[in-house]
């Protein structure tokens, strides 16, 4: 398995050290400096993963993260993060990260994580184009959600979740399962996130309409669906 990385990293030797060790795994790997270069080079070409270095005391850095979190959606974003603590990992992947590992992490650990998300990219999400149940549809070319004719704009998380949920519509899902889908590191997450998104897709979703399409099947999970009543 053959991939096209990008590494965003202003510590020269950790990313040639980075760098070698996965170009040694065949993949290709392509070095940015700084985040604005970056971002230039991810608009510039194709990418399969973009792997952000960054120091979460540097507000600098915060505020690219905070950019690519917001409005990269199609590329998985994986961050390497210092200070390397699980409250750090947590925040990091709550934000919009794809999934983090510490300044660190084992070579193998890494390739290992950045298979799962290559993977995640290739076969999670549906080839349809579009997804709808009701008046509310997701047009995955776009990656553009509306209600009624009315655009509603998601975070990447948010979206990302909205999707799952309608590709499963009908289904209830477990908060274990939508974890290790959605955010694909379960054991890093807090207990109650999938709870706080879920209400975050509510209040978008279907706090404006009459009908509500997110659903809690309590002790089971989540579904969403029209109600029978409707």
């Amino acid at each position: 398995m053959r991939m096209k990385l990008l590494l965003i990293d202003s510590e020269v030797s950790q990313a040639d050290w980075i760098r070698r060790r996965l170009e040694i795994e065949n993949n290709q790997v392509m070095v940015s400096p700084d985040w604005h270069t970056g971002w230039m080079m991810a608009h510039q070409s194709h990418y399969d993963i973009v792997l952000l270095a960054m120091n979460l005391q540097d507000s600098v850095q915060l505020s690219s993260f905070y950019l690519w979190a917001v409005e990269t959606h199609d590329v998985p974003l994986l961050l390497i993060i210092s200070p390397d603590t699980p409250a750090n990992k947590a925040w990091v992947l709550e934000s919009g990260a794809d999934d983090c590992v510490g300044n660190s992490v084992d070579i193998r650990e890494l390739m290992a994580r950045l298979y799962a998300l290559y993977r995640r990219k290739a076969g999670h999400f549906t080839t349809r184009s579009e997804l709808s149940i009701d008046d509310l549809n997701v047009n995955l070319s776009e990656k553009s959600v509306y209600r009624a004719g009315k655009r509603i704009n998601l975070l990447p998380r948010e979206y990302y979740l909205l999707v799952f949920l309608m590709e499963n519509k009908g289904r209830v899902i477990s908060k274990k399962e939508i974890l290790e889908t959605v955010w694909n590191a379960a054991d890093a997450i807090r207990p109650n996130t999938v709870e706080v998104y879920i209400n975050y897709l509510r209040n978008k979703i279907d706090r404006p309409s009459t009908t509500k399409l997110i659903h809690t099947v309590v002790g089971m999970g989540y579904v969403i669906r029209i109600p029978d009543d409707v």
